[in-house]
């Protein structure tokens, strides 16, 4: 019986050691993937930094000249 036992318990460590593997591997994994997808994710967040400046320039372009038509239409 003890040894009946004995390799019982033995097969759980054996199994539990393999599953702490996997586990581990499948820790690394998500970790690169939780890496590349901030990198991802701060490039678009840049990217929309960017668009959002550049429409405010074109808004203010757009604004200085609609002023500047407005001030040659109050000339004539």
């Amino acid at each position: 019986m003890n040894n009946e036992l004995l390799h019982h318990l033995e097969q759980r460590i054996n199994e539990a050691v393999e599953e702490i593997g996997s586990l581990r591997t499948r820790i690394s994994e998500l970790e690169m993937q939780n890496y590349e997808l901030s990198e991802e994710k701060n490039d678009i967040q840049n990217a929309l930094t960017q668009t959002k400046e550049q429409q405010t320039n074109w808004e203010s372009s757009l604004s200085q000249m609609l002023n500047r038509l407005n001030q040659m239409d109050n000339k004539q």
